[in-house]
């Protein structure tokens, strides 16, 4: 089975697949000494109205095959309870070689662009709850499947 190594998550890399969502050197308003608030830091492409859900990724094995791509709208990830490890192609085709995997930790999520292809988070310690955000009616009307020839894991 082929591995690839999951990288840190940083804007450069991530930026194939969407964008980052982090307070760290993002420019802030708010109340001093009560709030810093980080406006406008990803959005939801193609909703009229934006559906908030969320997911508790399962402790398994660090093995997957399968991907799913949106292609109206984008899909925001949180991570509320714990570190997630997410694996990513950028729109196209689906291939071993395309695939990249990126760690994110608490108190940053991540926003895959509309066409970007992903799948269930995996945790990382234990099971872990995230905040999942997209268009609503997305899982019913803009989900495409597909899946690389053999499984693939990850190298830690």
């Amino acid at each position: 089975m082929k591995k690839i190594k999951v990288q840190m998550l940083t804007e450069e890399n991530f930026a194939p697949f969407g964008q980052v969502i982090q307070t760290e050197g993002r420019a802030f308003g708010g109340e001093a000494g009560m709030y810093n608030w980080y406006e406008k830091q990803a959005q939801v492409d193609g909703a009229e109205t934006v559906s908030v859900n969320l997911l508790t990724a399962i402790q398994r094995e660090y093995v997957f095959r399968k991907f799913e791509a949106h292609d109206r709208t984008t899909e925001t990830v949180l991570p509320l309870t714990g570190g997630l490890i997410v694996a990513g192609i950028p729109a196209g085709e689906v291939t071993p070689d395309r695939v990249q995997a990126f760690y994110v930790p608490v108190g940053k999520g991540i926003s895959w662009a509309a066409g970007a292809w992903h799948y269930a988070p995996f945790p990382v310690g234990g099971d872990a709850t995230c905040a999942v955000i997209f268009r609503h009616g997305t899982g019913g009307d803009d989900a495409v499947f597909a899946e690389l020839p053999e499984e693939m894991g990850f190298e830690l």
